[in-house]
């Protein structure tokens, strides 16, 4: 009997930690949204050599936010797409890096509903995602060697972008990428704080995460049967301990890509983090995609 009450009690009181801890993350969610102003990302750049400029565009009643470093003429255009929950922010480092600054112009742009692309209004479906992106992959089209990089979810977005724009888009990094239609983590809770009166309780921020994850697998079945229109060059890093967005992804896309070129990179090591805890080493891969230069 005394087993029983101490197996209870520990029981108990790991619920009300949990709860504590939901309670705090949701808390926290609220209070951070995880995006910059427009004046906060001028003075993240201040004092900087190479500083971006921030800029919007319309699409219809839909505005895009993006960031940008001048163009350096007969050079690469890096496009940086990010995950959720996310914002352009999430690629800053990047922005800093003197050898990517020297070698190429570097964009990042606010996904529609994150950052400051209309916060908060989600847009579950990746068709139209990349159609609210096109008119930036129109901005650089006229670039010697224009690349794409997705991270996670933006992976997806960039795979679009790419069936779009064969011979426009000359490269895609794919990071962490959700590809394949089911080959990622779908925690039971999504499904119960999609309803009422949950519903209300989740921040915005991840209300958007949440409503583009249960629309995630019928999302990437509407692109399923364009992946062989892709002809750009493909790099692919991901983590095998990624339980998050699982490395059987990289398979699919080997599968799936017919018309392109393909390099995998597989870090035995990383987890869903490779932005985060690799990036020098994701800078390098990087930088080895871009063309040689001429002397």
């Amino acid at each position: 009997m005394t087993l029983l009450k101490t197996a209870g009690r520990a029981l108990y009181q790991g619920i009300l930690g949990f709860l504590a801890l939901l309670i705090l993350a949701l808390a926290g969610a609220w209070l951070f949204d995880f995006r910059q102003s427009d004046e906060a990302l001028r003075a993240e750049f201040a004092g900087q050599a190479v500083q971006p400029s921030i800029h919007r565009y319309l699409v219809g009643k839909r505005t895009i936010r993006f960031m940008e470093t001048p163009t350096l003429p007969g050079k690469p255009t890096v496009i940086f797409v990010h995950g959720a929950p996310s914002s352009l922010s999430f690629f800053n480092e990047f922005f800093k890096d003197t050898a990517l600054l020297n070698r190429a112009q570097l964009v990042a742009v606010d996904r529609p509903g994150y950052g400051y692309s209309d916060f908060g209004r989600v847009e579950p479906s990746i068709l139209k995602q990349a159609q609210l992106l096109q008119p930036l992959i129109d901005r650089y089209r006229s670039s010697p060697y224009l690349v794409v990089v997705g991270s996670s979810y933006g992976g997806s977005v960039s795979a679009r972008l790419a069936m779009n724009n064969p011979g426009v888009i000359d490269q895609v990094v794919f990071v962490s990428s959700a590809l394949g239609p089911g080959l990622e983590r779908t925690y039971g809770i999504s499904y119960w704080v999609d309803k009422a009166p949950l519903r209300a309780l989740v921040p915005p921020l991840l209300r958007l995460a949440n409503d583009e994850k249960l629309a995630h697998k019928q999302a990437l079945e509407a692109i399923l049967p364009d992946w062989p229109r892709i002809t750009a060059r493909i790099t692919m890093l991901h983590g095998l301990r990624d339980e998050l967005v699982y490395p059987t992804n990289v398979a699919f896309a080997k599968q799936h890509l017919v018309h392109a070129a393909f390099k995998e990179f597989i870090l035995p090591e990383s987890r869903h983090d490779i932005v985060i805890n690799k990036r020098d080493y994701m800078a390098d891969i990087l930088l080895n995609t871009l063309p040689l230069e001429k002397n």
